[in-house]
């Protein structure tokens, strides 16, 4: 491994937390903040792709590692076919988050807590120590419940608080679990993943079922889905954006349960889909009824949510290659369509379709914009989600036809919500409850290259789907791990 490869799975980790503490402690001003800010998530982008690219070019996306020992003290961070491509997708929508906030939202450490979590999200990402990635994901979760305690809202407070214990107290009860486990089965370093998937040692069911509780609760999926639309609707908004869209509840299954936690994956698959399914209709139905745009985007990726959950419990080639596909276009959609949101609230104060409307005639960059990032992410053809819904249509078919055609209605529902959205929106004459529409103010030129260059994102990876297919053929092979059920077994 090169030495730029080493500093480069350190710097995309820590950079981002020691300008957090540099914004938070050395920087006053919400003018100095936001350059700062920038300043340092620019070149955390710039790496990322790198990596992606030279991973891609000279090693296929096999794994380059680096591991750091010092005393008890076990590090294993390594870029793969898993996370090359999610490394320059969460650098990139933090820059673009960071880029869209307006200065004067720039108080009380906002930047500083947008840092944190990016920090904690390419940890998580590159660990390869169970350990240290259960850290790293609890560490994600806290700038938001520092946030709920700042803005004062009780109950955001108690919901906050409930997700980060709940969450931290899962991964430390099983992380300790597993290293007593695996300690006495023989395995060097207990939490190393990779000593692990290749050890004959397999942990016990009840260990993987809380890191798999874990991972449904950060994707948002049903019953363990409703702090995510509090969240989205109530915190700071482009704090949770970055926190809340993440493809890291979907990389936890990918990275833990196929790998290491087959035995739970194997015999869970029926619940586990019938779950997917349940809420990926729960999600659709329950978005078409919002008027609020900020909840319509968090019930769609609740939805959304559920599809990647349905196409994991497929275990089959196509759909959790589908599943994996999916998981990073609704990433991006989903951050297109908040940001946009988000746009028109600044501007209009409000994201209530009762009062908004017409908007169109005065922000046509927007309009289109929010049109295409909708169109994509109810699988457009020649958008990435139409492939990744293909995919997961396949590998379900042959054995659960019925799943496909309650997904077909899901995408229907979910259509017809974000249509919707953008007709009471941007269509038509505005509402007779809204405030004076008449100086609303297009996308800025930064703002409008920073949504048009995740639009091509979607496009091109519709396009030309095959190297993003090809990053994740190692998870794909993880799958003969897995011990179906009697019941689910192909023959």
């Amino acid at each position: 491994m090169s030495a730029w490869v080493q500093y480069s799975l350190i710097f995309l980790w820590l950079t981002p937390l020691l300008a957090a503490a540099a914004l938070r402690w050395g920087v006053r001003g919400a003018t100095k903040q936001r350059a700062l800010a920038l300043g340092f998530a620019l070149p955390i982008f710039l790496v990322a792709c790198a990596l992606f690219v030279h991973e891609g070019t000279r090693h296929a996306y096999k794994e380059d590692h680096l591991e750091q020992g010092l005393g008890w003290l076990h590090s294993h961070f390594a870029v793969d076919g898993l996370n090359a491509v999610l490394l320059p997708l969460t650098a990139g929508l933090v820059l673009v988050a960071l880029l869209m906030t307006p200065r004067a939202d720039m108080r009380a450490g906002l930047a500083a807590k947008i840092m944190v979590v990016e920090g904690a999200l390419m940890g998580s990402f590159l660990a390869l120590d169970a350990g240290v990635l259960s850290s790293f994901v609890v560490l994600s979760l806290l700038p938001l419940w520092f946030d709920a305690r700042h803005r004062g809202s009780r109950p955001l407070q108690v919901i906050m608080k409930s997700l980060v214990v709940a969450t931290g107290l899962a991964l430390a009860v099983a992380m300790i679990g597993l290293a007593f486990e695996a300690s006495a089965a023989g395995v060097q370093n207990p939490l190393d993943l990779v000593e692990l998937t290749k050890s004959a040692y397999s942990p016990s069911p009840w260990i993987g079922t809380l890191v798999l509780a874990v991972a449904l609760l950060r994707m948002g999926i049903v019953p363990l889905h409703l702090w995510f639309p509090a969240t989205a609707q109530h915190s700071t908004p482009h704090l949770a954006l970055v926190t809340c869209l993440t493809p890291l509840g979907s990389f936890m299954l990918a990275r833990l349960a196929l790998a290491i936690f087959p035995r739970v994956l194997g015999p869970a698959a029926p619940l586990l889909m019938a779950v997917g399914v349940f809420t990926a209709l729960y999600g659709a139905f329950l978005a078409v009824g919002q008027f609020d745009l900020r909840r319509i985007v968090a019930w769609f990726w609740v939805s959304q949510s559920g599809l990647v959950l349905a196409g994991f419990a497929g275990l089959d080639d196509a759909s959790v290659s589908g599943a994996l596909l999916q998981a990073m276009s609704t990433v991006v959609e989903c951050g297109g369509l908040m940001l946009l949101t988000l746009a028109v609230e600044v501007r209009a104060n409000t994201t209530d379709l009762r009062k908004l409307g017409g908007l169109a005639h005065n922000a046509p960059r927007m309009a289109t914009a929010y049109l295409i990032l909708a169109a994509a992410a109810v699988g457009f053809p020649g958008t990435i989600s139409f492939v990744a819904e293909d995919l997961v249509g396949q590998g379900l078919l042959r054995e659960h036809p019925f799943v496909v055609g309650l997904l077909f209605i899901v995408t229907a529902v979910n259509g017809i919500t974000l249509w919707r959205a953008f007709k009471r929106t941007f269509l038509g004459p505005p509402s007779p409850h809204a405030d004076d529409l008449r100086g609303f103010e297009d996308l800025r030129r930064w703002e409008s290259y920073a949504i048009w260059g995740m639009v091509g994102t979607l496009l091109l990876g519709g396009f030309l789907p095959e190297p993003l297919l090809a990053v994740r053929r190692g998870v794909v092979d993880k799958i003969g791990r897995v011990e179906a059920p009697a019941s689910v077994e192909r023959h």
